[in-house]
């Protein structure tokens, strides 16, 4: 009979941590809970599962689900906090989901899809199992209330960037589109900042210019086209172009495409590299020329 109460008085102790907020020191009792035999083990396990979940990474959020998924809708009672296992391993479930994709590769077109992808998979799973209930580990841990919907918004627009990304090369404007859909989300969540940035490239996708030298149409600015500058005369910014669409703005820039400011490009590095040449070869010869005569110096003083 002592050890049992040794065991149950290590589960108590257990809780008495949890609301004094000594996590290390709760996990640890818990532990020596299960070890002795506790008659509340089932319960020890699924406190040291969530105790866990203070350092967030796609294994403990994952074994956490697990756990729980099996307790169905039992309550338990952590400090100040009486937590349904259904709801959390729902919780869980999805963090472990949107982990995964956050992990996934950030370049590259195919990868970038895929990534995309799996943040909307997540984002549904936050929306449709949580929805409106607040988030019960940010709560528990930094006192922040975060609804499922707020964190569904905020994948929906992180997936909806990235698979702008993914077709932009491709289709600027079909990038634009997603990335609309990504700045819908984001003025829901009030995230000042990255509207800005999102609309900044929306602007630049959506873009159409026709090339100063080839005349050549094009969509998206900074992908397919940019601006040089330049001096554009009076004259010429009243001269006739083949296209309706810009090739110059203001008098100070014009609009070029990849192919034309590659081609400047590559040939004024090739010209650059021609003269760093020679200027080389020069100061070899001059450095060749100086240690020759400091040698004859030498010479003459022994």
């Amino acid at each position: 009979m002592g050890l049992f109460k040794s065991a149950d008085e290590k589960f108590e102790q257990g809780n008495e941590y949890i609301k004094r907020k000594e996590y290390d020191k709760a996990r640890a009792a818990f532990e020596k809970a299960i070890s002795k035999g506790a008659a509340d083990a089932e319960v020890a396990k699924i406190m040291i599962a969530l105790l866990n979940l203070r350092v967030p990474n796609a294994q403990t959020y994952g074994a956490a689900a697990n756990i729980l998924r099996e307790k169905g809708d039992m309550e338990i009672t952590f400090g100040l906090f009486t937590i349904k296992c259904s709801q959390l391993a729902a919780e869980c479930d999805a963090v472990y989901s949107e982990m995964v994709a956050g992990g996934l590769p950030q370049s590259g077109a195919p990868a970038l899809k895929t990534r995309g992808d799996e943040l909307m998979k997540a984002a549904m799973k936050f929306q449709t199992t949580i929805g409106m209930n607040t988030l019960i580990v940010p709560e528990v841990y930094e006192a922040k209330k975060i609804t499922g919907i707020q964190k569904a918004q905020g994948l929906m627009a992180e997936g909806k960037e990235n698979m702008a990304e993914a077709v932009a090369w491709e289709d600027p404007k079909k990038a634009a589109e997603h990335l609309q859909e990504a700045l819908n989300y984001r003025q829901q969540l009030g995230d000042a900042n990255a509207e800005t940035r999102i609309r900044n490239k929306i602007t630049q996708y959506a873009k159409a210019a026709a090339c100063w030298i080839c005349g050549r149409e094009t969509t998206g600015e900074t992908l397919h086209f940019v601006q040089m500058p330049t001096e554009v005369t009076t004259m010429q910014s009243k001269g006739k172009s083949q296209s309706v669409l810009p090739s110059f703005t203001g008098t100070e820039s014009i609009y070029v495409c990849r192919a034309c400011y590659l081609a400047i490009s590559k040939r004024a590095d090739a010209i650059a590299k021609q003269y760093h040449d020679v200027a080389m070869r020069e100061l070899q010869a001059m450095e060749a020329r100086l240690n020759q005569r400091i040698n004859q110096v030498n010479s003459r003083i022994r």
